[in-house]
């Protein structure tokens, strides 16, 4: 007996403190991407044992623990950590190859564009306006005066999720003390970087114009409640020009405004954003493809009943359902999982690309008012030892089914021998030929820009047939069978039929790049 009651009066003794550093060895181990899951719960289970002990077996009260100075140190650390890491990826990304025509490719050939006057999408080869309503984007045609590369994109949405715990903060000056301020701005960022799938597929996805919204989405909430209507404009009128569904902002803020008893408020905001999302989607971009139908418009609420539903459990369960438990809160979002729910495009409830981005903003920020307004009577619920029990093993299957390691995704990114030879010829090409019409896989238009460049795909029959550029057919197209090839299933068919055609010419002097060229006759 004696041989056991040291060790135990030890255990007694260690603190919340004690845990907190096994939770935080796990979250870093995770973050490195070492050994998998396995090795990464381990500390986390440890350090959930000595919560467990904390909160059920001492009965102590969640309001006894906050971030100490130390505690914030070593959590601004792990954000730096996480911003390098990402950083670095996301430009790494290119070179890899990892990102394609579909979408950073064409966005940043609507940019490139916009710095030429023009309203185009190359790649499409039609009026940039008739695929997506961006005009928002072109804040971004100075820096393609400068150098002309996806990387302003790529770069803008990853500062625009760094940005957000400082939003937050800001956010929540006038609304509680600054302790826990620090903890729901942090908490808030953190989630929306690293544990909140929804989110977390936003982020990791190439580029949307609507992945520039998180912090503009929180700073236009910021100035309704503080009825600083001109900034709220400014911030508003960018939002929406970032794409033509962002109206849905305005309809939550009304639903949300209407549903805490400013009645007038809430209907003239509802009612102006579902008026600006009928005229985007329906009148505006309708009138720049010559109201020729669309593909991108596919609406179907009730296809996939279970698909949607489970989409719908993947949004709330990490939040401990509670903006659907305080629906006053999380009707915020309601709009912008509307938008997700009625299409017919399952990618588009999935949460796998980045169609969350702007319901999970919401949520999260539904959260955070659920937090600060109704905090009191959540720690008065969690009195009771099941709810505590509840919370911990909804911690633990949080840790369970995090998203994949930052690390693992940088070190996915760093390029291969063979990706830094195919980008020497690329940019021998763009040297060699800079005003000639490109035809290009998915994964090397993103190399490129220029005007005269399009896309190429396989026809159902294998073959691939040299695109139209301005209505005239590509002057080179450029293929590689050792990175992806979005639009071309069988390779081998797809160069047969380019060697079958009389109108090109392989030239053989590149050794990575199948490059065809157009016969002069």
């Amino acid at each position: 007996m004696l041989l056991f009651e040291s060790p135990l009066k030890s255990f007694k003794k260690l603190s919340w403190k004690t845990g907190l550093f096994w939770l935080s060895t796990s979250l870093f181990v995770w973050m490195l991407g070492i050994g998998g899951r396995d090795l990464y719960a381990l500390p986390g289970l440890i350090g959930l044992i000595f919560l467990f002990r904390e909160l059920i077996l001492k009965n102590k009260s969640f309001e006894e623990y906050y971030f100490t100075s130390s505690s914030r140190l070593l959590v601004w650390g792990l954000y730096s950590a996480l911003v390098i890491i990402v950083l670095a990826t996301t430009f790494l990304n290119l070179y890899s190859f990892r990102w394609n025509i579909f979408d950073v490719g064409s966005y940043s050939s609507v940019v490139y564009n916009l710095s030429h006057g023009l309203n185009y999408n190359s790649f499409l080869q039609i009026p940039a306006t008739s695929d997506h309503f961006t005009p928002s984007l072109v804040i971004f045609t100075p820096l393609y005066w400068l150098v002309p590369t996806v990387h302003w994109l790529t770069l803008a949405k990853a500062l625009s999720y760094f940005s957000v715990p400082l939003v937050v903060y800001f956010w929540l000056t006038d609304k509680t003390e600054k302790n826990f301020r620090f903890t729901l701005s942090i908490g808030f960022g953190l989630w929306m970087l690293l544990f909140y799938k929804p989110a977390v597929s936003s982020r990791l996805f190439e580029f949307s114009p609507s992945s520039l919204a998180p912090p503009f989405i929180i700073l236009s909430f910021i100035f309704m409640e503080r009825k600083r209507w001109a900034l709220f404009s400014l911030t508003m009128l960018f939002l929406l020009g970032l794409k033509e569904h962002m109206g849905i902002v305005l309809i939550g803020f009304g639903l949300f405004v209407f549903a805490n008893k400013n009645f007038k408020t809430g209907i003239i905001f509802s009612g102006l954003g579902l008026l600006i999302v009928y005229t985007m989607i329906f009148q505006i971009m309708p009138y720049f493809r010559d109201y020729q139908v669309f593909g991108n418009t596919q609406i179907s609420p009730f296809q996939d009943i279970y698909g949607k539903s489970l989409y719908l459990f993947k949004l709330f369960w990490p939040l401990g359902f509670l903006p659907l438990i305080f629906w006053r809160f999380g009707i915020l979002a309601a709009p912008a999982i509307g938008v997700n729910l009625i299409s017919g495009r399952s990618g588009m409830y999935s949460s796998e690309f980045h169609y969350d981005d702007v319901s999970s903003t919401m949520l999260l920020m539904a959260c955070t008012l659920i937090l600060i307004e109704k905090r009191h009577d959540l720690f008065n619920w969690f009195q009771g030892k099941w709810l505590k029990g509840v919370f911990i093993i909804w911690l633990f299957c949080i840790m369970l089914f995090l998203p994949a390691s930052p690390a693992w995704k940088l070190e996915d990114a760093i390029p291969q021998e063979i990706h830094l030879s195919l980008r020497q010829e690329i940019r021998a090409i763009d040297r060699k030929w800079p005003e000639n019409s490109l035809a290009v896989q998915s994964t090397i238009g993103p190399h490129f820009q220029r005007n005269e460049i399009t896309i190429i795909g396989q026809q159902s029959s294998g073959e691939c047939l040299p695109p139209l550029v301005n209505g005239v057919q590509a002057e080179f197209i450029l293929l590689s069978p050792d990175i992806a090839h979005y639009m071309i299933d069988n390779f081998d068919a797809c160069i047969q039929s380019l060697e079958n055609n009389p109108n090109y010419n392989l030239l053989k002097t590149f050794q990575n790049l199948i490059v065809y060229k157009r016969s002069k006759n």
